[in-house]
């Protein structure tokens, strides 16, 4: 049974490597050079008007455990644009459900958009490969109601439950006697644990890396911003970063250059999260005006 996984991970990987290498990507993407300032640019705005949108079949993970047996999104149309500063790309995908509270019983709306850290060589387009990392900008549905209504919590999620004590429920007042927030933090196994699902993001994008699959870290920065919206069953969701960062181990932008693309949705209505996810077939491309 191993032998026959790998023999498949294999022969999947090998078609992907060879349709990148023969420079034929399955999706090939412009980012338009624009008269814009582009790390201000929303969702509806004008400057999208007039930009070509392309579509991205999505297929089903069916390389590892755990996978779907379907998928709830089988296509995104994606935009881009800059203005030699900045970058932004603007996916838009059919979703009859909003799925944005955070519930034991739920599953969060989400999408990613994955870039190697060198293109030289190419790695594995599922999430990397040891010593061939991937850049992940991670957008999920409850970190945008997050921002736009206040953060959710037990109570916000559950209005109508009864308690008798939580032992950290209690409000930080100050210093001396009072409890410090350390202390109350470390009653929250989330926090304690440094979960980065129960830490506080200023963004509601994630930046992450990985070096294949199951290997995902958060990425200690936040160069990149976004808006989102779900409106008339389609989420509309923008990424907004500089072109070129500090950072090494991000990925950056140059006018001229041809930078492998992938992309990943999660339905949660459908039940999706983790490796239960829409992907694309193998590294598309965006060629930056």
């Amino acid at each position: 049974m191993i032998r026959k996984i790998f023999l498949v991970l294999a022969i999947a990987l090998a078609f992907v490597q060879g349709a990148y290498g023969q420079g034929k990507p399955f999706v090939e993407i412009t980012s338009f050079h624009k008269d814009a300032d582009v790390s201000k640019v929303g969702i509806n705005d004008d400057v999208w008007k007039d930009v070509a949108s392309y579509k991205q079949p999505l297929q089903r993970q069916f390389l590892l455990e755990p996978k779907p047996k379907d998928v709830g999104v089988k296509e995104v149309h994606v935009q881009s644009v800059n203005d030699g500063r900045f970058i932004a790309f603007r996916l838009t995908w059919k979703d009859d459900t909003k799925d944005d509270t955070l519930k034991i019983t739920n599953f969060s709306d989400a999408a990613a958009i994955q870039f190697p850290v060198s293109s030289d060589p190419l790695p594995e387009y599922f999430m990397g490969e040891p010593k061939k990392p991937v850049h992940i900008l991670y957008w999920k549905a409850w970190r945008t109601k997050d921002q736009r209504d206040g953060t959710q919590s037990v109570n916000t999620s559950y209005p109508n439950m009864t308690i008798d004590m939580y032992t950290f429920d209690y409000k930080v007042t100050g210093t001396g006697t009072d409890k410090t927030q350390a202390q109350k933090d470390m009653f929250i196994p989330g926090r304690a644990a440094l979960n980065p699902i129960d830490s506080a993001h200023k963004e509601i994008i994630e930046e992450a890396s990985a070096e294949g699959p199951g290997t995902l870290k958060t990425k200690p920065v936040e160069n990149t911003v976004g808006d989102a919206q779900w409106q008339n069953g389609t989420w509309t969701l923008v990424m907004r970063r500089p072109m070129t960062v500090a950072d090494k181990e991000s990925v950056q932008f140059k006018a001229g250059e041809r930078k492998p693309i992938a992309f990943a949705v999660w339905e949660g209505h459908h039940m999706e999260g983790g490796g239960r996810k829409a992907v694309s077939p193998a590294w598309a491309e965006v060629m930056v005006q």
